[in-house]
């Protein structure tokens, strides 16, 4: 049986459990090389992967492959359990003024802005400073900002996605997965498996480091378990019906007459643009 945690953070275990990892160059015991929209795993080899907190960090004309290329190495009735950023919730506690919601989610992701309100706070669910992605000017000579949020969804538009790409999905709720080991909540290991908002508070109470120290995380802990942040986070967990090609899914979603996603590309019709691109040596994906 494989499961593959897929973007597991590098403090994360789970007995038996695959996880992806970009950085390697070729698939080695428990560890699989590649990225989410190439993983090195054979067809209809998988039978769970799990996805918390991914989707929001994958730029939005690239999920409909990414999801497509986990179908593909799912076996069929394969399970695929998806964590993110709900974004029916969260403008909603945004368009009532929820206090309460905000103060929660604040201790649930202490990273996110207070500077500009709930505006800020919702818009950092949505778009936020990272190191997953580097946006430059059209030049591709001034570097303008990292970002790890790129984009956000509710579950009527992945429900939409999913099931166009061979996935029969139902939103799930907190801990409630038909596997039953993914239904203990993520937690630093050796405590009790309950969840707890992981910020600076729990930590110092634990006698735990989790710092940002010049640009990296100095961390003295793993951590195991799945679900996470409660409060903020959509929950949908799939089966796989039928596989659709990636090919298939770039022409569906981004090149249809309905969707402006095509007009992202329109640069690569530039031509001293994709001159630049091909000096400096840059992949262009899918297009």
């Amino acid at each position: 049986m494989i499961k593959l945690n897929l973007g597991a953070s590098p403090i994360w275990e789970g007995e038996g459990w695959h996880i992806l990892d970009h950085k390697l160059t070729k698939t080695e015991g428990f560890k699989v090389a590649g990225d989410a929209s190439e993983i090195s795993l054979p067809d209809n080899s998988t039978d769970i992967v799990f996805c918390s907190h991914i989707f929001e960090h994958i730029p939005h004309t690239q999920l409909p492959m990414v999801l497509s290329e986990i179908n593909r190495i799912l076996k069929p009735g394969g399970i695929l359990r998806i964590l993110t950023p709900d974004l029916e919730k969260i403008t909603k506690a945004y368009v009532y003024g929820d206090k309460d919601f905000f103060t929660e989610a604040k201790l649930e992701d202490e990273s996110l802005r207070t500077d500009l309100g709930y505006g800020g706070m919702l818009m950092n669910f949505i778009v936020s400073p990272g190191q997953d992605t580097a946006l430059f000017d059209r030049g591709l000579n001034d570097f303008i900002a990292g970002y790890a949020h790129l984009y956000s969804y509710d579950y009527s538009m992945l429900e939409i996605m999913m099931t166009k790409l061979g996935f029969k999905t139902r939103k799930a709720s907190f801990c409630d997965s038909e596997i039953e080991e993914m239904n203990v909540p993520l937690h630093v290991k050796g405590l009790q498996p309950k969840w707890q908002n992981l910020n600076q508070e729990f930590y110092e109470k634990n006698n735990l480091r989790h710092t940002l120290v010049n640009g990296k995380y100095e961390i003295n802990f793993k951590v195991c378990g799945f679900d996470r942040d409660p409060l903020t986070s959509l929950i949908i967990e799939a089966k796989k019906e039928v596989y659709f090609d990636k090919d298939y899914a770039h022409k569906l979603f981004n090149l249809s007459q309905e969707n402006y996603n095509r007009y992202s590309y329109s640069l690569l019709n530039d031509n001293k643009f994709s001159e630049k691109i091909k000096k400096k040596g840059f992949k262009i994906k899918t297009v």
